[in-house]
């Protein structure tokens, strides 16, 4: 039996509606993006602190145009399903942000420390404004060839690379939920439930914790220390599947959205 759930043909339809429609807003964001990493190249907190928080604000407005009564109208009346749709919105917000931070930042870092040692190079220039400094990928890693990218990306370093991708799979997959769910404010009314939720949960943890174990909440930390690689592998799995629950009931969510 032939099924019209999902369709390649109308996904590849989506993305090229979204690059036609979004292709300015998208060029700016991206120049932003790699201006921003111009200046903070070499600072390992603040550049993760952007892909975080850059990353929550463009996965929460990514369904925007389903919150206004015109644009909301037109968007479900495209002829895709929702399914479809979702997959589009996973994609562009997983995968396609990440791989276009790690291309913002090559062209950022590379321009700024360009820019850097030019303006080092000026005699009018204060010396302590600009000071020459080599080429450095601190973002991927701290080892290797300080000068060549492509080793950055050796299979010595892919859990650094991997680990960045991973923070991106945590936060994407909620505050996509909340760019569906909430109608106006979504990274805002997003990160202030889950800010509420996990202080509901640490408190109840704390609690029971004292119940449990009369006090001697340290005990659990000793514990788990001895079986560290286990506890570390049930965390990711943790996360992974709570990833998956976030983009299911994204999707009925976004079907409810439609009726």
């Amino acid at each position: 039996m032939k099924t019209n759930l999902f369709n390649f043909k109308r996904v590849g339809l989506l993305f090229q509606r979204y690059f036609i429609e979004r292709f300015r807003t998208e060029l700016i964001y991206w120049g932003i993006m790699a201006i921003v990493f111009m200046f903070f190249r070499n600072n390992i907190p603040a550049m993760f602190g952007l892909i975080i928080v850059a990353g929550v604000f463009y996965t929460s407005r990514f369904f925007k145009e389903i919150h206004h009564s015109a644009n909301g109208v037109a968007y479900f009346m495209i002829p895709a399903t929702q399914l479809e749709k979702l997959t589009v919105a996973i994609v562009m917000t997983t995968l396609y942000y990440y791989a276009m931070m790690m291309m913002v930042y090559v062209a950022g870092n590379l321009a700024g420390t360009f820019l850097n040692n030019l303006l080092a190079d000026m005699n009018f220039l204060p010396n302590a404004l600009f000071n020459h400094s080599p080429l450095q990928w601190k973002l991927l890693e701290e080892t290797g060839d300080p000068g060549n990218p492509v080793k950055y990306f050796g299979v010595e370093n892919m859990r650094y690379i991997i680990s960045i991708f991973r923070s991106v799979l945590i936060f994407q997959p909620l505050f996509l939920l909340g760019g569906i769910y909430f109608k106006k404010n979504q990274t805002f009314k997003t990160f202030s439930s889950v800010f509420a939720i996990q202080l509901l949960l640490v408190i109840l943890f704390y609690i029971e914790a004292k119940l449990i174990l009369g006090g001697h909440i340290p005990d659990i930390a000793i514990k788990w220390n001895l079986n560290i690689v286990v506890v570390g592998t049930i965390v990711k799995i943790f996360y992974v599947l709570l990833s998956l629950f976030f983009w299911v009931v994204s999707y009925f969510r976004l079907t409810e959205k439609q009726v």
